[in-house]
């Protein structure tokens, strides 16, 4: 097998794992470094000591277009459109998503509204032209567009999904008076109907290629004069990989680039363990990003939301909140005590760090507790302040409600469990899922220090640390397939349906997601195609992914597909009404291009007795257990399968710590995982 490294840009840690020659994995982090993440990446390569010359494949975990789209540090960008709609950005759906917040704003114009330039044209949703293209308005928006010294432009006319003539000829005009301006046609990003959500996800797209391009590029320059002979990797939000080239031409796919890689391990590893249903949890120092795993397989999307914006592109479908190890402890104004969305980040980060830091963070509040060895953090390579810490938690907090620095620190852990736990149990319930039949995969550096909590709030029999939990994701990285999709706008009811038409599309949407994974040098033998359609009752807003045979649609299907939408109807809403026609709307193909996948390590056993495993003993506060309890604590590389621990108990490893409850018990399996449930409770 060739050797392959990862790169995963988190919040506070870059992580990297190296799948060697000889099939052993070496996992370290680095601190990110938000003003250049190059330098990051390049530190984590120099930490493991690697010759870039003897690897093969490199898969990156860009946060690059995220990280712009949050804190809004776009290129100027322009927009051309059809005329009447030059406001589709500033009007959105004209809905409150908010419904009880009377004090709703919406989110500013991705585009400043004189940067949005109507023209006189107009196709009909059939794809027939009903109004010719008006050239000359076209050169006048050009001009004026120069003018302004825009980098990018973004056009997405109407219904150009069903005929994209009118938006390819102004993207030539433009290339004539413009050169130097990158342009996206939405027939070619996004040539869906809805033309509020193809116009954001086009702008999105546009206006980050300069920022990725910028990025990718540095990086590949510097991965080079490191010795990296082949092409870099990026992680796209739809669970697949592509190239860095084709990435800075399509970078909306990469916006949720790390916490993909998340999934994609946790569904590689549940199959390791023979665990087919998981609610995921990747506990970082920002955020935390929680997603269902049905089967195996992860639950996706073909329309995602970032910052109240939609895009238009298949993800795996995540939900991410402010809650991580730099999630900041604050009094609101109702005196309240509140924890997050703000986060310390990687600079300055949480107060123990003393890089300059002042508010009190969970991290520090769980070094106030004892679950956090200050002298171990990343295998001691981090000393951490206990002392200011202490003082940041009790000058902010403890004194604001006249209670001692452990009682404040214990309720801000509770505070956080209590906003990770809502937030999964709505991934739950929405669904209709029982969480009785779930497993809780909780990673990321934080990932053991809460799922024992969040076990006991939700009701979940199990948790499972992984081994390495903060390296998971890129973990996941490395079992990646290369993807590719394609879609086509197609609204037609199925009684209705060309049958010869709708194979026709299909056989086109494949020949081209194959020529994409081709231009990656993907083999004919390493590639399957996958068709899907969007399906609702006619008159129905929103649809349901539906899998289609890879056969020709025959004349018995029609029936077959409004059954098959049907039951997956009264699945998803507990209800169904099959006396109501059925209609499609978009079809899609996504194309996989295979990888060998790497083989997780496993362990010799042991005994149940995990006592030759206990390196020391501290004091460790829980509440369970009636304040600080003298606690064995265990070094995860001593431990052997099989080995059981009674709660209360601390495993670390050099880069996490797992917390296991009084009241719980712990068992390690063939692969260093640590399976985590109550005591009594259902193995």
């Amino acid at each position: 097998m060739p050797s392959r490294l990862t790169a995963d840009i988190g919040g506070t840690f870059t992580d990297f794992v190296l799948l060697d020659e000889a099939g052993q994995m070496h996992v370290t982090k680095t601190p990110s470094t938000p003003r250049d993440f190059t330098k990051g990446v390049l530190d984590g390569i120099h930490k493991l000591k690697l010759d870039l010359r003897t690897v093969d494949i490199f898969v990156h975990g860009a946060t690059v277009v995220l990280n712009a789209l949050l804190q809004r540090k776009l290129p100027k960008t322009g927009l051309i459109t059809t005329r009447g709609f030059r406001d589709v950005l500033e009007i959105m759906r004209t809905n409150n998503p908010e419904m009880y917040n009377l004090q709703y704003v919406k989110p500013a114009p991705l585009i400043s509204r004189h940067l949005r330039y109507e023209v006189t044209e107009r196709v009909r949703h059939t794809g027939e032209v009903l109004v010719p293209l008006d050239r000359q308005e076209v050169h006048e928006a050009a001009c004026r567009l120069k003018e302004e010294g825009v980098v990018s432009v973004a056009v997405c006319l109407l219904h150009s999904y069903a005929n994209p003539v009118h938006e390819q000829v102004i993207r030539d005009i433009l290339s004539e008076e413009i050169p130097e301006v990158l342009v996206c046609l939405s027939s070619d990003i996004a040539p869906e109907w809805r033309e509020f959500e193809r116009t954001s996800t086009t702008t999105i797209n546009v206006a980050t290629m300069p920022i990725i391009a910028t990025y990718l590029r540095r990086l590949e320059a510097q991965l080079r004069v490191e010795g990296l002979a082949k092409e870099l990797f990026v992680m796209q939000s739809n669970g697949g990989v592509m190239t860095a080239t084709a990435a800075c031409q399509k970078p909306v796919t990469t916006v949720m680039s790390g916490p993909s890689g998340g999934a994609i391990g946790a569904a590689y590893l549940g199959a390791q363990i023979q665990c087919p249903h998981l609610i995921t949890i990747d506990i970082g120092g920002t955020s935390s990003d929680m997603g269902l795993i049905v089967g195996g397989t992860p639950i996706t999307t073909t329309e995602g939301t970032i910052d109240r914006w939609p895009i238009l592109a298949p993800m795996i479908e995540i939900l991410s909140i402010g809650a991580g190890g730099g999630s900041i402890a604050w009094v609101d104004a109702g005196g309240a005590l509140r924890v997050g969305p703000q986060s310390a980040g990687a600079d300055p980060g949480p107060v123990c760090y003393n890089l300059g830091g002042t508010e009190p963070t969970v991290t520090d509040a769980n070094l106030n507790l004892g679950r956090i060895d200050p002298g171990y953090f990343l295998g001691g390579e981090i000393t951490l302040n206990e002392l200011e810490a202490r003082k940041a938690v009790q000058t902010n907090i403890a004194e604001r409600f006249s209670m001692d620095t452990v009682e404040a620190a214990d309720g801000i852990i509770e505070v956080i469990n209590a906003n990770m736990a809502r937030a999964m149990r709505s991934i739950l319930t929405e669904r209709g899922y029982d969480p009785r039949e779930f497993v809780l995969m909780a990673f990321g550096g934080a990932g053991g220090l809460h799922a024992a909590a969040l076990i006991r709030e939700l009701g979940i029999p199990r948790a499972v640390v992984p081994s390495n939990p903060g390296a998971l994701s890129a973990v996941g990285m490395l079992a990646t397939d290369f993807r590719h999709d394609r879609a086509r706008t197609y609204v037609q009811a199925i009684d209705d349906l060309d049958l010869s038409e709708v194979n026709a599309i299909y056989q086109t949407l494949e020949m081209q997601t194959a020529a994409d994974l081709e231009a990656e040098s993907i083999t004919h033998e390493r590639l399957t195609l996958m068709r899907s359609a969007d399906v609702r009752y006619v008159g129905q807003e929103y649809h349901i992914n539906l899998p289609i045979s890879a056969e020709p649609l025959k004349e018995s299907d029609r029936q077959a597909l409004v059954r098959q939408f049907n039951d997956a109807h009264e699945k998803l809403y507990s209800y169904s009404t099959p006396e109501t026609p059925v209609q499609l709307v978009n079809l899609r193909v996504a194309g996989l291009g295979f990888i060998a996948k790497p083989q997780f390590p496993t362990y010799s056993p042991g005994t149940d007795d995990a006592h030759q495993a206990i390196k020391t003993r501290r004091p460790v506060y829980f509440k369970e257990g009636g304040g600080f309890v003298q606690t064995p604590i265990y070094a995860i590389d001593r431990l052997r399968p099989r080995n059981q621990i009674s709660g209360p108990g601390i495993i670390e490893d050099p880069n996490s710590t797992i917390v296991v409850l009084p009241g719980q018990t712990a068992r390690i399996d063939e692969f260093r995982n640590v399976f985590i449930k109550e005591e009594g409770g259902p193995s």
